[in-house]
């Protein structure tokens, strides 16, 4: 019985060794994975193009000259030919307002001046002329002339005609209708003459001026844009919701048929422009102490520029490196990426847009310049020799995704960190 009981004690001792064992040998072997970020970037030349700072907005198409038609009197509308959509001329006859009065007023004037020339003509011929009565008679002549003249003006006012040519865009009554002096008949708007109007960020409207060129757009005519020029700058703002706007007048300069009163159309104003400004992406800016960099590309001495010329890789002395070798891969669409950051060197900069930043001092044309890919995670095993010596470079050399790998493309072979060719 108690050489069992030793028996079994023994066993025991002996599984919970080669459990332990186990256990220790099975974590130094395998190991925790460890995530590392990768960082990684792609070189591009620094050129030299047309560079412009825009402001974008959008609104509606309005007449920047309308005129509300009116009748010069009260009276009968009649003549009314043209609607809604038709197309008129400058002093083209629209309608008449007839009225009875003015007709009367007219005649009765006509017959004032009648009796006025009488009674000069009588005192005149007396025998004995009174020079004062005939003077008086004279200027009442006169002032009945004038007060015909004027009443038969009013007659013939009567008629209106167009004040502008353009479109008829609203028509407020109809042949018969008594109409009222002062009040509108129809509506005409100079389609020569057409606005957008848009609204600014107040962040953005000090930088808006006068005849700054506008491309303009709309959504419901494709495949054309229009030229146009700031005519206008609200100094009121309109603030909702904690942000105030500007509105800014954009006229049209060469509007035609295919514009619409009322057309949604997006303008585009050039508020900065440069001809012929060096440049880099935006990404490639790199930021530090308020002093701005770029990262050089520093796997080779020199560049070679747009015009076939090679341009030195340039070190001021203010400059700061963090070079970090040259090693680089080839990606599918012929983009060589690389896991160096290169050298920064500091630059100063001028105009700057969405897209691209001008380059004032600095760095030259035709220099290459490496801009930061979005980072992926590298995941190793580190799998520790714990039993026997043996070798992880195996394992490790066939990953494309370890620091220092090399893609196929291009003829280069796979190389494992401080493995052979």
């Amino acid at each position: 019985m108690k050489s069992k009981l030793i028996k079994a004690i023994i066993a025991c001792v002996v599984v919970a060794v080669l459990g332990t064992g186990g256990y220790f040998g099975y974590k130094n072997y395998f190991g925790k994975k460890t995530t590392t970020a990768s960082t990684r970037y792609y070189s591009t030349a620094v050129k030299k193009m047309n560079l412009s700072e825009t402001i974008q907005g959008t609104g509606a198409v309005y007449s920047g000259s309308t005129k509300e038609v009116s009748p010069n009197n009260n009276g009968t509308l009649s003549g009314l030919t043209v609607k809604v959509g038709d197309t008129v001329q400058a002093g083209q006859t629209l309608f008449t307002a007839s009225s009875s009065e003015l007709t009367s007023a007219v005649t009765s004037a006509e017959n004032n001046l009648e009796k006025a020339k009488l009674a000069l003509e009588s005192d005149q011929s007396a025998e004995k002329v009174d020079s004062n009565k005939v003077e008086q008679d004279e200027i009442s002549v006169s002032e009945a002339e004038e007060k015909l003249a004027d009443a038969k003006a009013a007659a013939n006012n009567i008629t209106v005609t167009a004040p502008i040519g353009g479109l008829v865009t609203a028509v407020n009554n109809v042949n018969g209708d008594t109409v009222q002096a002062g009040k509108s008949v129809l509506t005409i708007q100079n389609m020569s003459n057409l606005n957008i109007n848009v609204s600014v960020d107040e962040l953005d409207v000090n930088k808006v001026a006068l005849n700054q060129k506008t491309t303009i757009k709309f959504d419901a005519i494709s495949d054309k844009s229009y030229e146009g020029k700031v005519a206008a700058i609200s100094q009121t703002g309109t603030t909702s919701n904690n942000v105030t706007t500007y509105n800014v007048v954009v006229s049209i300069t060469n509007p035609d048929s295919n514009i619409k009163i009322g057309m949604n159309g997006t303008a585009t104003i050039a508020v900065q422009s440069k001809e012929n400004a060096l440049v880099i992406p935006a990404e490639a800016l790199v930021e530090t102490n308020g002093q701005k960099y770029v990262r050089v590309d520093s796997s080779s001495s020199s560049s070679q520029s747009s015009n076939g010329s090679s341009t030195a890789t340039n070190s001021t002395a203010n400059a700061q490196s963090n070079n970090f070798g040259s090693e680089n891969s080839r990606s599918g669409n012929g983009t060589t990426t690389f896991s160096n950051s290169g050298k920064l060197v500091a630059i100063k900069t001028g105009l700057e847009t969405e897209d691209y930043i001008e380059v004032t001092e600095g760095i030259s044309e035709g220099q290459k310049v490496l801009v930061q890919l979005p980072q992926s995670t590298t995941t190793n095993s580190n799998r520790n020799n714990g039993f026997g010596g043996m070798n992880s470079r195996g394992l490790e050399g066939g990953g494309s995704g370890f620091q220092g790998s090399r893609s196929s493309q291009g003829g280069s072979g796979s190389q494992a960190p401080g493995g052979g060719n």
